[in-house]
């Protein structure tokens, strides 16, 4: 899908993500699959997306995030460099999800913040997504009789952040059988002769960055860095106030001719008693 224009639409031949002069570029896909195609004690291990990247304009780093609002394409268009072709009715948009009846919560695609998987583009062609615990459960429940989950596959988001010019192109269904994207399920199947065990090979998985959470890490670093801050600045009181007790300790006393006289204070220049180095806690 192409911000900001919903006048155009990809089709099944070939998808993009990142940036580009005319703007952000997301991917989305989907696999068409249900209970039917396991056993019913099916229990996955893990699960892992393959793409082919047919064209890729500079290393970035890139997400898979699960779809959360159903959408549909007619399947009839097809990229045009960067990109796509006229919208036709059904097809899904950056604000549209059925062209021109239907449309995104929010504009550019409903997903969830939690990352199901990430990948840093590289000169093989061959990128794949997974491999983490919470696209194994997220596949499970995909599969699973009990709990019959909505499926609307994934979207992949890119540096949009990143100067224009930074994207991948990705082989879609119409393509050679090598090349389409694939849906690679590894599961246990006591009934099929293999016992469940207990896999945990998984990949590290990408902690959810919300703006809410976002704010709160930077207030909370902000109120660290002020405790330390002044920390530092009682600290080097304190030493320099020893420094002067050490120096002055045999004259601390009132003088006989002046006994309302209070003892001298020695203000210390940084220099003569600098205060430790300030750490900011992150």
């Amino acid at each position: 899908i192409f911000q900001g224009q919903d006048e155009i639409s990809s089709g099944l031949d070939v998808f993009m993500t990142g940036t580009s002069k005319n703007g952000v570029r997301r991917g989305l896909i989907a696999f068409d699959f249900d209970e039917k195609d396991f056993p019913s004690d099916a229990k996955v291990e893990c699960a892992e997306i393959r793409l082919h990247a047919s064209e890729q304009k500079s290393a970035m780093k890139l997400t898979l995030h699960r779809i959360t609002t159903a959408w549909k394409t007619s399947g009839k268009n097809v990229i045009h460099g960067i990109n796509g072709g006229r919208v036709w009715l059904g097809d899904t948009t950056w604000s549209y999800t059925d062209y021109p009846s239907s449309v995104w919560n929010s504009e550019g695609g409903d997903y969830s913040e939690n990352v199901a998987a990430t990948k840093v583009s590289s000169d093989n062609n061959i990128h794949s997504y997974g491999n983490t615990l919470r696209m194994a459960r997220l596949v499970q429940e995909w599969i699973d009789v009990k709990s019959n989950p909505f499926n609307a596959g994934f979207i992949l988001i890119g540096e949009e952040d990143a100067s224009p010019g930074r994207y991948v192109k990705y082989s879609g269904a119409e393509n050679a059988p090598t090349l389409i994207p694939r849906l690679i399920v590894t599961y246990t199947s006591p009934s099929q002769g293999k016992e469940h065990r207990d896999y945990t090979a998984y990949l590290p998985e990408v902690p959810v960055k919300s703006m809410q959470n976002t704010e709160e890490a930077q207030i909370g670093a902000a109120a660290q860095f002020s405790l330390v801050f002044i920390g530092g600045i009682l600290f080097g009181c304190l030493v320099g106030f020893a420094i002067w007790f050490y120096r002055n300790s045999g004259n601390l006393r009132k003088e006989s001719g002046d006994p309302d006289r209070e003892p001298s204070v020695q203000v210390m220049d940084s220099e003569d008693a600098p205060p430790p180095p300030i750490q900011q806690i992150t």
